[in-house]
């Protein structure tokens, strides 16, 4: 399904963007040798381009803004589930280089989610002489 919202945003993109363009050429390259009824068909096609290319371009705009959000929180479901896992492997105890290696994060994206959840949860910290940094929360 998500590769059907993806093809499918790609397509109304481009093919609204293509129609787009047609109004920019059409009032862009002017040609001074036209008939009066060649400038109403060229003015027929800008408005039709218009017509036809906003919405597809709105519609193909909203549906990468939905696949992005449902991204965003399929990776924080992702985060979340991995942080309460080793939270309970470890008894409460957890590294920045464990999280990291497990969730697929940088070294610090992991401490800055790994801060972040310090201070939702009144946890402590201790940096060890190599520069590890070990977080200890309290589980009840």
């Amino acid at each position: 399904m998500k590769l059907i919202k993806k093809l499918s945003a790609g397509l109304l993109l481009t093919f609204g963007g293509i129609l787009l363009m047609i109004p920019l050429i059409v009032y862009t390259l002017p040609n001074p040798n036209a008939s009066p009824e060649d400038k109403q068909e060229d003015g027929d096609a800008a408005i039709g381009g218009l017509v036809l290319g906003l919405p597809a371009v709105a519609f193909g705009g909203w549906l990468v803004w939905g696949l992005r959000k449902q991204h965003s929180k399929e990776t924080s479901d992702r985060l979340q589930s991995t942080f309460y896992q080793l939270l309970k492997e470890g008894d409460g105890n957890i590294t920045t280089l464990q999280f990291a290696m497990e969730a697929k994060l940088t070294a610090a994206e992991a401490k800055q989610y790994l801060d972040d959840r310090a201070k939702e949860y009144d946890a402590n910290f201790k940096v060890s002489e190599e520069g590890g940094i070990s977080y200890y929360f309290l589980l009840r």
